[in-house]
């Protein structure tokens, strides 16, 4: 039951993920990185034309690697070409070829499609009032994210049987292992080694925009790789499954990824995280007690294995953090209170949150149901000392807000949030229809991670951004086809014939 997310396909994307990441090292500081990325760009060309899952299956790779994209980048000129970019161009290029020599269709009758079209009307107004107000540079700066939603169009035309989503679920879990793996690593150093080093790692960490690292206090440092999400999303799979696994070997190794999955959670310290895992945790708790009405036993030994996975997770962050070679910086002694000052909010991160809502909300205001347009500051008053350094009165105008929901409201108008809750609405009634057939664990799973990411965005902006949107994705990946009330959009499917009767069909021809 667990070990269906550790076999082949997951030891290749662990590879795949340290090999992206060495090709990174190689470019960032050997200068090769264009040559790079033109080789990226023509694998991933070829792998489409000759299966479009392949090029898919990439795209997720990258996506899962990293958050921006610049694990590898490059500049043209005055253009910046990153690893995503190469991807996205290469597979659209690849698919189309194969499409223009016939090797595939294109399928454009899905329900799938029909949520998004709110979205997509939204996206196209926030791009015409921005153009109208700003530069093309700056409405394609704050929007070029959701070009990701383009993906939509080439998933759906792959037929995602279970042995596919099955690939989907193992790179995933080796995104898991591989982002804490990374997490722990950092840690290390920076309580660790020397400044001259650490001096180099920080740049180029921050460079490839791959971690945040923040001192807070007391020799300790905060982790932060938004990928992280992505560890959370795959922990829900082994939140509900714990309940329900037989074997000991199986238990034993939902325990050591359940342990790898609080890891990335504890060592980032995201208060988002929390509020949308809090929120996800309802949908499961009802689940578990409603709908998979298991036996008291399961219960306790379920119960039992998330703490000890917590236990596990705290021990190993704990002895990464005061292993003594060559020397730890932190005071191990104090890493309870720093992870207490850091739930209950006493950050300036929550002041300049706050100072934020109130110039938000007067610019929604001012235009409530077209919005304000892609490109659109804000300029509030922020406690950040690095900006307090630059700016002494602490004044800080900024196109990337905190406040979600309220994000999508100001650029795109009242349509945005509509468009995603349409999604959203989508997804969730496609996933319930699983509850009721032997994958009720993949529809658990989607309502759950949705529910995170959505609760998630009101204080992190996940859905303005490929992370967000990649994972709205994997929902389609997942959720089967389902009809629209109202709405009917017949799908002719192309059938191969049968080679008798394709030769009887051919003889025939000839002769008439």
């Amino acid at each position: 039951m667990i070990q269906e997310f550790l076999g082949k396909p997951f030891r290749f994307a662990l590879l795949g993920f340290a090999g992206l990441f060495l090709l990174s090292m190689v470019g960032y500081f050997l200068h090769s990185s264009l040559f790079i990325l033109g080789l990226l760009g023509l694998v991933t060309l070829v792998a489409t034309f000759r299966k479009l899952e392949y090029g898919l299956m990439i795209a997720f790779l990258e996506l899962l690697s990293n958050a921006h994209g610049y694990i590898l980048y490059d500049s043209i000129g005055s253009v910046r070409i990153s690893a995503r970019m190469t991807i996205f161009l290469g597979l659209f290029l690849g698919w189309g070829l194969a499409i223009l020599l016939r090797r595939t269709s294109l399928q454009l009758r899905d329900t799938r499609y029909v949520p998004f079209l709110v979205l997509a009307l939204a996206i196209g107004v926030g791009g015409m009032i921005g153009l109208t107000r700003r530069s093309t540079m700056e409405v394609f700066q704050d929007g070029n994210a959701y070009l990701y939603l383009a993906y939509l169009v080439p998933i759906i035309n792959v037929q995602w049987d279970s042995l596919k989503q099955r690939v989907v679920l193992q790179i995933l879990a080796a995104a898991t292992v591989f982002t804490t793996a990374m997490s722990l690593f950092i840690l290390y150093a920076f309580t660790h080694l020397s400044q001259s080093f650490l001096r180099v790692m920080y740049v180029y960490l921050r460079d490839i925009r791959f971690a945040e690292m923040t001192n807070i206090g007391m020799g300790m440092y905060r982790i932060f790789e938004q990928t992280q999400v992505f560890a959370v999303v795959f922990g829900f799979i082994l939140l509900e499954r714990v309940y329900q696994v037989q074997s000991r070997k199986d238990r034993c190794i939902s325990i050591a990824l359940l342990s790898v999955v609080f890891i990335a959670i504890l060592v980032g310290m995201s208060r988002s995280f929390l509020f949308g895992f809090i929120a996800a945790m309802l949908i499961l708790g009802v689940w578990l007690v409603f709908g998979l009405k298991t036996s008291l036993r399961n219960w306790l030994l379920g119960i039992g294995s998330i703490i000890a996975s917590i236990v596990i997770a705290i021990a190993l962050i704990y002895s990464t953090v005061i292993f003594p070679f060559p020397h730890t910086r932190a005071a191990g002694e104090y890493l309870t209170g720093v992870f207490g000052e850091r739930a209950i909010g006493t950050d300036v991160a929550v002041s300049s949150r706050w100072n934020l809502l109130h110039p938000m909300l007067d610019l929604i205001k001012a235009d409530p149901i077209l919005g304000n347009g892609f490109g659109q500051t804000v300029t509030f008053i922020t406690d950040d000392p690095r900006i307090r350094a630059i700016h002494p009165d602490g004044s800080w105008t900024t196109t990337s807000m905190e406040w979600g929901w309220l994000e999508l409201w100001l650029k795109m108008g009242i349509l945005a949030p509509l468009g995603f809750l349409a999604v959203f609405a989508y997804t969730a009634y496609a996933a319930s229809s699983l509850l009721r057939s032997d994958k009720a664990w993949v529809g658990i799973w989607i309502l759950e991670f949705m529910t995170f990411l959505y609760f998630t965005h009101f204080f992190s902006p996940y859905l303005n951004h490929p992370i967000g949107l990649g994972l709205i994705l994997l929902a389609i990946v997942f959720v089967p086809i389902i009809s629209v009330p109202g709405l009917r959009i017949r799908v002719r499917a192309k059938q191969k014939m049968p080679r008798a009767e394709l030769a009887t069909s051919i003889a025939t021809s000839r002769t008439k």
